[in-house]
C-alpha cells in the first residue's frame, strides 16, 4: 500500500477525533461525578448500578414501614399500660365497695367514679398515632369504640393492619380493640366494658361488686398478654432495623464504588489524556506541511 500525503492527513484527523473523544469522555466524568454517562459506556455497570439503586428505593421504603411500626406498636403499648393503671384503680375501688360498712351513698360515689374510669379507657381505645386509630384493625380512619347509651361498643374491624418490613416478611401490628371489647359484628357491650358495667350496676344496687375481681384479673392478665405481644413485635422490628440501615449503608457504598469516579484518579487521566492530545496537535503540525498544490496556487 502506497503511504500518501493524503492518507497520512486522514489517519492523523482520525487518530486526533479519538483522543479527543477521550478527553471529552473524563471531562464528563468530572463534572458529573459518575462513572458512566449512557448504557453503552459500560453495560455491566449500567446495570448494576440500576440494580442497586432499586435495592436501595426498595430498602427505604422498607425503613419507612419498619419505623412507622415501631411507633405504632410503641403507642399501643402506651395505651396499655394506661388501661392496666385504670384497671388496678377500677380493682381498688371494687374491693372499697365490697366493704360491708360502706353506705349506699358510698358506693354510689364509687360507681360514679368507676364509670368515669370506664369512659377514660374508652377514650384509650380510641387513641391515635399520626391521625389514625390504633385499635381499630385495619380501620385507622374512624374511632374503634363508640358509646351507645351507657354501653361502649367496638365497631373496628378484627382484621390486622399488615406491612411489609422486608422482602416477602409481612407483619401484623395491630392490637385489635376485639381482643379486650366486643367483636365488631356484635353490637352488644363485652370484655372490659361489660365487667365494668356488671360492677357499676352491684354499686348502684348497694350491693358487694367483689364478685367480679376474677373476671377483672382476667382482663388485666390479658392487657399484659397482649403488651408483652407487642413488645415482642416491637423488638423484632427494632433489629429488623438495625439491619435495614446497615444494608442500605452497605448498598449505598458499593452504588458509590460502581457509579461514583474517584475524582483523583479521573484527574490524572485526564492531564494524561490532555498530554496526549497536545502531543497529536504536535504531530500533526508536521503531518500537515504544505503540499505542492499549495504552491501551486
Amino acid at each position: 500500500m502506497r503511504i500518501t500525503h493524503k492518507v497520512l492527513t486522514q489517519n492523523f484527523l482520525a487518530n486526533l477525533r479519538v483522543n479527543l473523544e477521550n478527553m471529552q469522555k473524563y471531562q464528563n466524568q468530572l463534572s458529573s461525578g459518575h462513572e458512566v454517562q449512557k448504557p453503552s459506556d459500560d453495560p455491566f455497570k449500567v446495570a448494576r448500578t440500576m440494580e442497586l439503586k432499586a435495592s436501595i428505593a426498595a430498602n427505604e421504603r422498607y425503613h419507612t414501614n419498619i419505623q412507622e411500626g415501631i411507633d405504632w406498636l410503641n403507642t399501643i403499648d402506651v395505651a396499655l399500660g394506661q388501661i392496666g393503671d385504670a384497671l388496678q384503680t377500677v380493682r381498688e375501688k371494687t374491693i372499697q365497695g365490697g366493704n360491708g360498712a360502706y353506705t349506699k351513698e358510698e358506693r354510689l360515689a364509687i360507681a360514679k367514679h368507676i364509670r368515669q374510669i370506664k369512659e377514660h379507657i374508652m377514650q384509650i381505645g380510641n387513641t391515635s398515632y399520626d391521625g389514625r386509630y390504633v385499635f381499630g384493625g385495619d380501620k385507622t380512619t374512624n374511632p374503634p369504640f363508640k358509646m351507645e347509651g351507657d354501653k361502649v361498643i367496638y365497631v373496628g374491624s378484627d382484621n390486622g393492619l399488615y406491612k411489609e418490613m422486608a422482602n416477602g416478611v409481612i407483619i401484623d401490628i395491630s392490637v385489635k380493640g376485639s381482643l379486650f371489647a366486643n367483636n365488631s359484628q356484635s353490637q352488644e357491650e363485652s370484655g372490659i366494658f361489660k365487667t365494668l358495667t356488671k360492677i357499676i350496676e352491684k354499686l348502684e344496687n348497694n350491693e358487694d361488686p367483689s364478685v367480679f375481681l376474677g373476671e377483672l384479673d382476667e382482663h388485666f392478665n390479658e392487657i399484659l398478654r397482649l403488651r408483652a405481644d407487642a413488645g415482642a413485635r416491637q423488638k423484632r422490628l427494632e433489629d429488623m432495623l438495625s439491619k435495614n440501615e446497615t444494608e442500605t449503608f452497605n448498598m449505598t457504598e458499593l452504588l458509590s464504588k460502581t457509579y461514583d469516579i474517584d475524582v483523583a484518579k479521573k484527574v490524572m487521566e485526564y492531564k494524561v489524556m490532555e498530554a496526549i492530545y497536545t502531543a497529536s496537535l504536535q504531530t500533526g503540525a508536521k503531518i500537515l506541511q504544505p503540499s505542492l498544490l499549495d504552491f501551486l496556487r
